[in-house]
């Protein structure tokens, strides 16, 4: 039997299956909204708050109604006086802008039930597809069932259930979701979606999948409009061959860009890196590590203030208190950029370079451990500790294979200056200086060191100093070689000097053990710069006992003028005396004894006869000017 409700055309049925049904549905739809936000607060472990405000109802507008725009047929029912209806086919609702599409809906007032291909297109932005739906008019708000897809722009959420605050056009789910986006895929067990900001609050599980990485976290944010992931929890990043750890900060998923800054580390095959903050450019695969940086690789440490890493070329600049250690070497300084894959480095600012036994300080170096090759700017401080010698210099040239160095330029001006080299000489510090200085090992397989040194060379001792025009060294032998090739070279020891057209002198046990002069050699003695004691002769061997000359032989036109002291020190005569070989016996700086070989030939004359001027021999010289008497001296142009 059918009746009418008086002023509509709907039929209405008494009983009917289809009234049940909707009887039913109106009820769950009266539980559901009351308890519809308590329920997802619970689930989401009151997440939500912290990031939007609980969606509540819009102010209630009695011309905001939920209206039917068309449908193939209609139904209508009485039920305790309330009307309610059934809509089949094609159906179309719609509420102020958001258009419902279903095959059949039951209403009751602005409440609705939805089944079948339901839509709800909110505006120009959102849809939302459903097998079923629950959808409150007063409220706005909606619940969606089965295959639930929502779609904005290119970005969809795939769920089985779907809560949808239609006025504030937020979207939450506890049921696990996957958003699609672009061609990266995010996955969590519950989450909240703000479409109006496009912002995204993921919990549980939560997965991002992208072709170049993946992103495994509890808790996240992501905005999908700007597509920037935001951490909020312990997170793991993997990315190619690296994998990144944080439990804070953010990823621009579009450009490839991320800062981690709560506990962030990462591991890129053997290297592992830690910092207080870290940057990731994946653009260019580089990473910053900021505040107490620290890489790590097999037997390589690097640490710093900010270290700056390109995975790509494998370069590493390390800005502040840098370090970088390996299994050869530890470099220190302002800044360094190390190239591992090319195996080169650079200070770029105060630095130093420990390979022992070598140890270098400058304010600038580039070093190419391929070719072993390395210059050294500003300041240099070069230290071979097996041979206990240091070279300062304005400017170093090192090949560290064949151990050769090249000095020129003073260290505390520029390259006008005179490199200086330092070495310790029975317990005393000997200072070398010269327009160039350059050392080698022979065999680098030994600690044997030689140094040679170029142009104007100037040596100070406490107790002894020499000039020559070039000189070399070596350690196997401890001997120096004085070479002259302008002016003759000249030691002084004491109130002796010594002179040659080539002179050895010879270290025993790091002390003075004798001089040998070669060609015109010429020693002289004098107490008070007036009286000079002079031994001439072709050669001329000094031996010394603590730095005291002790005794002298002279071989080759041997020629000796001595003036004999009294008791009291005072000149009583001269003795002159010609033979081709002596030795001369020396005690507290003076003649105890000489021997003459080979028919000597010699005359006393007494002071009144031999006059006020000292008796010279041909070659004299007494050289007070170019005779250094302090380190400044020998550094001077």
């Amino acid at each position: 039997m059918l009746t009418r409700i008086p002023g509509t055309t709907l039929p209405l049925r008494h009983q009917s299956n289809e009234f049940t049904e909707t009887a039913f549905l109106y009820l769950y739809m009266q539980i559901k909204h009351r308890a519809l936000y308590f329920l997802l607060f619970l689930l989401l472990g009151g997440a939500t708050t912290a990031y939007a405000q609980k969606p509540t109802a819009p102010p209630q507008d009695t011309t905001s109604k939920l209206k039917v725009e068309s449908s193939e047929t209609a139904e209508g029912f009485l039920k305790n006086g309330r009307e309610m209806r059934k809509l089949s086919g094609n159906v179309r609702l719609r509420q102020d802008d958001v258009l419902i599409f279903c095959d059949t809906a039951f209403l009751d007032l602005d409440d609705a039930v939805l089944k079948g291909n339901v839509v709800i297109e909110q505006g120009d932005s959102v849809k939302i597809f459903a097998d079923s739906a629950l959808y409150f008019g007063v409220t706005k708000q909606s619940d969606l069932f089965g295959k639930v897809v929502l779609q904005k722009a290119d970005r969809r959420l795939f769920t089985k259930k779907l809560h949808y605050d239609v006025g504030n056009k937020i979207a939450t789910y506890t049921t696990g979701a996957t958003l699609t986006n672009g061609k990266s895929q995010l996955s969590s067990r519950r989450g909240y979606y703000d479409v109006n900001v496009d912002q995204m609050y993921f919990k549980g599980n939560v997965l991002i999948t992208d072709p170049d990485f993946t992103v495994r976290t509890d808790t996240m944010l992501f905005n999908t409009s700007t597509q920037i992931a935001t951490f909020v929890a312990p997170t793991l990043i993997s990315e190619k061959e690296s994998r990144i750890y944080c439990e804070g900060g953010f990823y621009d998923i579009e450009n490839n860009f991320a800062e981690f800054d709560i506990n962030p580390q990462y591991q890129r095959k053997e290297q592992r890196g830690f910092a207080k903050k870290m940057i990731y450019q994946g653009v260019t695969d580089e990473y910053i590590l900021q505040d107490s940086a620290y890489i790590e690789e097999k037997d390589r440490i690097v640490k710093g203030d900010v270290i700056r890493y390109n995975s790509i070329t494998e370069v590493a600049t390390l800005v502040g208190n840098a370090y970088y250690k390996d299994s050869t070497q530890e470099i220190t300084g302002e800044k360094v950029r190390y190239d591992s894959r090319n195996k080169f480095y650079q200070l770029l600012g105060r630095g130093r370079v420990s390979d022992p036994p070598n140890i270098i300080e400058a304010d600038s170096l580039d070093f190419n451990d391929v070719l072993g090759n390395g210059i050294a700017q500003g300041r240099v401080i070069w230290q071979d500790t097996s041979s206990n010698m240091s070279v300062y210099a304005h400017r170093l040239d090192y090949n560290k294979q064949t151990s050769y160095i090249n000095a020129t330029g003073g260290f505390a001006s520029d390259s006008t200056g005179r490199p200086m080299m330092k070495t310790l000489v029975d317990n005393d510090t000997l200072f070398l200086a010269a327009q160039r200085l350059n050392s080698f090992k022979p065999d680098t397989a030994s600690d044997v060191r030689q140094l040679l040194a170029y142009q104007d060379v100037r040596i100070f001792k406490s107790d002894m100093q020499a000039v020559c025009d070039s000189l070399s060294f070596s350690s196997a032998d401890s001997i120096f070689w004085f070479y002259q090739l302008k002016s003759l070279p000249i030691i002084w020891s004491d109130t002796s000097q010594f002179s040659g057209d080539t002179i050895k002198m010879a270290l025993k046990n790091k002390k003075l053990d004798r001089i040998w002069l070669r060609q015109n050699a010429m020693v002289i003695n004098s107490e008070d710069g007036v009286m000079f004691n002079q031994i001439k002769g072709r050669y001329t061997t000094a031996f010394f006992r603590e730095n005291e000359v002790r005794e002298m032989h002279t071989d080759g036109n041997a020629q000796a003028v001595y003036y004999a002291l009294d008791d009291k020190k005072a000149y009583i005569g001269v003795n002159e005396t010609k033979c081709s070989e002596m030795k001369l016996y020396f005690g507290n700086n003076q003649v105890n004894s000489i021997k003459f070989y080979a028919n000597p030939e010699g005359t006393f004359t007494p002071m009144k006869k031999a006059g006020k001027e000292s008796k010279k021999l041909d070659g004299f010289f007494w050289e007070k000017r170019r005779r250094p008497d302090s380190v400044e001296a020998i550094l001077r142009p």
